[in-house]
């Protein structure tokens, strides 16, 4: 259902088709007769588990939207408390929920228009159901609102909001679900998560879990500021101290059939909500598969279910360095890496991961002072949120900037050379003057270190990656007395800077050939074109293409692409075109303008022109299609 408030009466209609299949347009109107300000229009034959792009008739603005998966599909939700009004559109595309729970009771009025920004795009949910202000008006206008319990159903997934701790039996009683999750929001009273897991409301959830195995109560969300996380008998008590945020922030909730986590997104951790069940029968490919999955802390208990059922197994020790790989590169726990790392060299001496075990070893030993904080709070960023965000601008420079505050509080730690390089090497991508201030700042502060030995040439390669040259020759001179080891290398990088600099002078050169030509041929009387002139160009043209093209499909193996092949030989064709209709133009100009009493001299003078104007052209169709290959001219 698209609902909308609008400031004119019409009757409203919806155009809706699948995402990347605009040619399977659909319109929906609305059911009510005549003209209103508020629409309601329902859309009908939606496939489960597909987005959507919607577009309200008489607006430019499209909006989208993704059906409810399938019950064995997985899917996420985003639970959010205290104002995330300039946060919800970020957190949106990096975190792809499938909806949005608020755990604010109610929206404060000046956050009323909090959800605006992203409500055409994902539902929004409160204690109270649907934040829309479409049906809040209707409310309203009704003077009631809805405070009983309620429940929502997503793909495999039943949330129950409600404000007390006692609700309808019914509500848990939900056979298609696989999983259960409560969302309390307390009127005006704070409630002890250790008391409520030891109450009779646990009980009851805990006599459920029980009852019905396969369809049990994973966690409960408590709309206190002040609540702290506890997990008793497999039930997980979740509240906004758990992510140490108590005025703001968000809990992403990642729902499978057979398990479920929530990801602390202020730090980056997971805490376990559902484990998937483990039969006797589970082997490494069923752990493998949870660490897949993203259910990091499962996947680890797996593993250590079946190290402790399958002694002797040939593949204990795959078992043991799964769980060293996990704590080491997703969870970045690195004393527990390393705990296992040692476990299986120990116990599988010969065995073929040692090498890669005694490799992550002394790389985390390396970098282990400051009690592992530089090493994994770097990790975290640069292996997770970087690799996540680093197209959102905005959040890509928080992200470095955050590495920037890393290294000035940890100026002394032996991570601190590879955080400014690997900054550096960030910034060269899209600000060359910001990644030679960050080498600049690793050769001053970090000299002696391998990381700052190249910095000098590195500099060099940043100039010239970006295009600046004579600063690129510059800085090669001042990294060749520092580097004589890469004599070679850095000569030959001044002379392609010289090569690069004369071919840049070439272009400026051929485009001021073409436009002296151009203008020349356009000036001459008459300045209409005229047939003969577009006649003979476009003969040229085709003539030109089809001959290029029957000789680059020849040799096509050599072009880089099919793309850039076409791009050539069209270039090419035109450059034709254009000269042999410049040259008519300029010949049968000067013969009409009586400049020349002999047609051989006009016909002389157009050839003069097209004689400069298509090397020109050729040459700038190759400096700006792929100018590696004007070597093949020793240019």
């Amino acid at each position: 259902m698209i609902v909308w408030i609008s400031a004119d009466s019409y009757k409203g209609a919806v155009d809706f088709w699948p995402a990347g299949k605009e040619q399977e347009r659909m319109t929906a109107a609305e059911s009510f007769p005549g003209a209103s300000r508020r629409h309601e229009v329902k859309l009908t034959g939606l496939r489960a588990g597909t987005r959507y792009i919607y577009q309200v008739q008489g607006s430019q603005t499209r909006c989208q939207f993704q059906t409810q998966p399938p019950v064995n599909s997985p899917f996420s939700l985003l639970l959010l408390w205290g104002d995330m009004s300039g946060k919800l559109t970020s957190l949106l595309r990096s975190e792809v929920p499938e909806f949005v729970v608020t755990l604010n009771r109610e929206v404060e009025e000046d956050q009323k228009d909090a959800f605006a920004a992203i409500r055409p795009y994902v539902p929004v949910y409160t204690i109270e159901g649907v934040d829309s202000p479409f049906l809040k008006l209707l409310n309203d206008s009704k003077q009631q609102k809805t405070r009983d319990p309620w429940s929502l159903d997503w793909a495999g997934l039943r949330l129950i909001f409600t404000d007390k701790t006692d609700f309808p039996d019914e509500l848990l009683n939900a056979p298609a679900a696989h999983t259960i999750g409560l969302i309390v929001t307390p009127a005006g009273q704070n409630i002890d998560i250790e008391a409520l897991s030891k109450s009779d409301f646990h009980d009851r959830l805990r006599q459920h879990n029980g009852r019905y195995p396969n369809s049990p109560v994973a966690f409960v969300a408590i709309a206190d500021r002040q609540a702290e996380g506890v997990q008793t008998d497999g039930i997980r008590y979740l509240g906004p101290g758990t992510a140490g945020q108590n005025d703001t922030g968000a809990i992403r909730i990642d729902v499978d059939v057979d398990s479920a986590r929530a990801v602390l997104l202020g730090e980056n951790k997971e805490i376990v909500l559902k484990e998937p069940p483990l039969g006797e029968k589970l082997t490494c490919e069923d752990c493998r598969r949870l660490a897949d999955k993203g259910a990091y802390e499962a996947s680890i208990q797996a593993y250590l279910k079946f190290i402790e059922a399958n002694k002797g197994h040939f593949q204990i020790d795959d078992a043991y360095y799964a769980i060293a790989d996990i704590y080491d590169f997703k969870l970045f726990e690195f004393e527990q890496a390393v705990s296992w790392y040692e476990q299986l060299i120990k116990e599988y001496p010969n065995g073929t991961l040692v090498p890669l075990a005694n490799q992550r070893i002394k790389h985390i030993t390396a970098y282990s002072d400051f009690s592992y904080e530089p090493l994994t709070r770097f990790e975290r960023i640069r292996a997770v949120e970087y690799a996540r965000k680093k197209e959102q601008t905005s959040q890509r420079d928080q992200l470095l900037a955050n590495v920037e505050q890393l290294i000035r509080q940890y100026p002394d730690s032996r991570l601190a050379p590879v955080m400014q390089l690997w900054l550096a090497n960030q910034y060269r991508t899209f600000s060359p003057a910001k990644a030679v201030e960050a080498y600049l700042l690793l050769k001053k502060n970090y000299g002696p270190s391998d990381e700052a030995k190249e910095a000098a040439f590195e500099i060099g390669s940043t100039y010239y990656d970006a295009g600046q040259y004579r600063q690129a020759i510059a800085a090669f001179e001042q990294a060749m007395t520092e580097l004589p080891s890469l004599s070679d290398t850095i000569k030959a990088q001044v002379a392609r800077s010289y090569r690069n600099i004369r071919r840049d002078c070439i272009a400026y050169g051929c485009w001021a050939a073409v436009a002296v030509i151009g203008l020349l041929a356009i000036c001459l009387k008459p300045r209409r074109l005229q047939n003969d002139v577009l006649l003979h160009g476009s003969v040229v043209f085709v003539a030109a293409a089809v001959l290029l093209y029957a000789g680059a499909w020849m040799i096509r193996e050599q072009f880089n692409s099919v793309r850039e092949m076409h791009s050539i030989v069209l270039l090419f064709a035109l450059a034709s075109g254009l000269s042999a209709a410049c040259a008519v133009k300029v010949s049968s100009s000067l013969v009409q303008m009586g400049k020349t009493r002999r047609p051989l001299m006009s016909f002389f003078a157009g050839c003069g022109a097209s004689v400069i104007l298509f090397p020109a052209a050729i040459y700038l169709a190759v400096y700006y299609s792929y100018a590696h290959y004007l070597i093949v001219v020793h240019l």
